[in-house]
């Protein structure tokens, strides 16, 4: 396992009693204890946490994010200067910067069925010899700079090509991605848009992106049902709202599960044959992977392929 310790943070407006209840499950597991931090960023400030807990709730004033040049993550979407996530990036990025090797950032609308599900996930991807720098839904590609679909009409300005993107509701970082993040912030005092910014400044500083089958059920909009988890039991599911939902079903799985144990062998995961946007195995991005397209013309405000010396920083637009 990584030398230093990990951390896995839900980002929330205000924690329901739910997620605090499974923050503190993750906390007290023997896993944990010297191994994992568990946090709950706060985006706000007035929310009273809980005396005498084991978990660490986070809650950054916002004039002191955007003072360090840590905001605007999603003001494409929220209309919003800091959030939690420039918040969450600001504290392990800066504030934390030499304490962890390894950051799971979840949204509070997604959904670890159970601390297993957790560990499963962490274990074989956050190893710093086999594991990878970004742990994430998938990884799109825009090699060119097309600014027609999607928001990529936003990125222009902030990276040259080629860009890349993912839903971020729930990712894991490396350090070295988080220093790259880092390096980012140094030079342009802003933070791009979260979906495309982690891919791309991954893929940018040659590091390694996976997008394993346990995230494929990280989508836009779905409705899950128990049924669905129950056939998934290690995937992490985007969205689960409510909490009176997420409750009841991680009732019904632990409750299963005591019931099962007794009769059969837990086989893992098993295919979920309904309908979902990204469904399967999903490709990996190592930063070695071999370029299957050809060069695009070097006109208009289309930019070349960069190739980027080892170890050294993208040359980011002017700013």
């Amino acid at each position: 396992m990584n030398s230093k310790k990990s951390a896995v943070c839900y980002l929330c407006r205000t924690p329901d009693s739910e997620i605090i209840q499974f923050a503190e499950e993750l906390a007290q597991d023997p896993r944990s204890i010297s191994n994992i931090d568990v946090y709950i960023m706060i985006d706000d400030n007035n929310f009273q946490t809980q005396p005498n807990s084991l978990i660490k709730f986070i809650q950054i004033n916002n004039n002191e994010c955007i003072s360090n040049g840590y905001h605007s993550s999603n003001k494409i979407d929220m209309h919003k200067d800091c959030i939690a996530w420039d918040k969450v990036l600001y504290y392990f990025c800066q504030v934390k910067q030499n304490d962890y090797s390894f950051v799971w950032l979840v949204e509070d609308d997604s959904f670890i069925p159970s601390v297993d599900a957790f560990f499963s996930l962490h274990n074989k991807y956050s190893n710093e010899n086999n594991g990878g720098d970004l742990i994430c839904q998938k990884n799109d590609e825009n090699l060119y700079g097309d600014t027609s679909t999607w928001k990529w009409a936003d990125v222009p300005g902030k990276f040259s090509p080629p860009w890349y993107h993912s839903m971020c509701c729930a990712i894991g970082c490396s350090r070295k991605l988080l220093d790259a993040i880092a390096n980012y912030v140094k030079q342009r005092h802003s933070i791009p848009f979260i979906e495309y910014m982690f891919n791309t400044i991954a893929m940018q500083n040659h590091l390694k992106v996976i997008n394993p089958p346990e995230l494929s059920t990280i989508v836009y909009r779905e409705n899950w049902t128990p049924e669905h988890v129950r056939q998934r039991p290690n995937n992490w599911f985007h969205p689960f709202k409510n909490e009176h939902v997420r409750r009841e079903i991680r009732s019904q799985i632990a409750n299963a599960w005591k019931t099962s144990s007794h009769n059969v062998e837990h086989t893992g995961n098993i295919g979920y044959q309904g309908y979902t946007q990204y469904q399967g195995q999903m490709p990996q991005y190592p930063y070695f992977m071999p370029p299957t397209y050809n060069s695009p013309p070097n006109s208009g405000s289309v930019l070349p392929p960069l190739v980027y010396p080892p170890n050294m920083p993208p040359p980011y637009p002017p700013h």
